[in-house]
């Protein structure tokens, strides 16, 4: 298949789609940290061509749940939000025959539409906890691979990612927000796994027509 991996510098999500054969080129504003096809640029510009499935990540800042806090409390423009919330249903109604989108628990799933599913990474083999929700055209709901059981502090549930409190284990410095938004291997090695063996590509279905 050809697949697009929108919003994306790490390249995890790209090498686990490569692995499994097909071509998957990433697009982010920034360059790729691994090497692999990437496009540095708007990845608008390249949703009109010929991609079988699009796997988008688009930055959650001024619309999670924590980020719009700050915009409710007056710290940042509404316009933030509002050009975020554009870019995002740019990707969902985007000309590709199936796509999966994913992004936190935020307000999207009120000014848009409800998230097809819910996933957590510690159900695909990741020893971290981030409720994620993916949005889906034309594509099956993932299906857990592994589960990571998680420690207990005072009754609660923990995974590595977590302090104690619960809170995000990684201190404020220069790369958190990358670091924090990089999609879990896991996760990118499930999509390729089940999307990728049930996309089929759309030339196999032009030759049949």
């Amino acid at each position: 298949m050809n697949v697009l991996i929108a919003c994306e510098a790490s390249g995890v999500a790209r090498d686990a789609f490569t692995r499994k054969g097909h071509y998957a080129l990433s697009c982010d504003s920034r360059p790729s940290d691994t090497v692999g096809p990437h496009y540095v640029g708007d990845v608008l510009e390249l949703l009109c061509e010929e991609w079988d499935l699009m796997v988008a990540h688009p930055p959650c800042t001024y619309i999670c749940s924590s980020g719009i806090h700050w915009t409710n409390n007056g710290y940042r423009p509404l316009a933030l939000t509002e050009e975020a919330l554009s870019f995002f249903l740019a990707l969902l109604e985007a000309p590709i025959p199936h796509i999966g989108i994913e992004n936190p628990v935020g307000i999207v799933s009120t000014t848009m539409r409800p998230p097809d599913q819910y996933i957590q990474p510690y159900n695909f083999g990741e020893d971290a906890s981030k409720k994620t929700g993916l949005w889906l055209k034309n594509l099956p709901r993932l299906q857990p691979t592994k589960g990571i059981k998680p420690r207990w502090v005072k009754g609660l549930p923990r995974w590595a990612n977590q302090t104690d409190k619960g809170d995000n284990a990684i201190g404020p410095n220069k790369s958190r927000s990358a670091m924090r938004s990089q999609t879990y291997p896991g996760i990118a090695a499930a999509m390729a796994d089940q999307w990728g063996a049930f996309v089929r590509p759309v030339t196999d279905i032009l030759k049949e027509n």
